[in-house]
């Protein structure tokens, strides 16, 4: 189901890791937003099994937004390369 109001995937994160997926309206659009990066790499990531994850579009080196025109069914936000930064990332689908 789609949703009003964003989730929060990262919260105040200082570290490299993978959030919790979410399961999402399959071929429905989701906006990956991430803030909070002063050096560090997010990637927004996706799956149809929820095991074998791949990064859609670009990650993101600044604060931005990622868009997904025909999503997967599940997503998650992962820092894959951490420096310097409190990153959040919230998820709307």
């Amino acid at each position: 189901a789609s949703l009003t109001t964003p989730i929060t995937l990262l919260s105040a994160v200082g570290a490299t890791g993978a959030s919790p997926a979410v399961q999402v309206d399959p071929g429905q659009p989701a906006f990956l937003q991430v803030s909070g990066i002063t050096s560090a790499t997010v990637a927004l990531q996706g799956s149809l099994d929820g095991t074998n994850w791949s990064t859609i579009g670009t990650a993101l080196t600044a604060n931005g937004i990622i868009t997904v025109q025909n999503a997967p069914k599940y997503l998650r936000a992962n820092c894959t390369v951490y420096v310097s930064g409190t990153i959040t990332a919230k998820i709307l689908y």
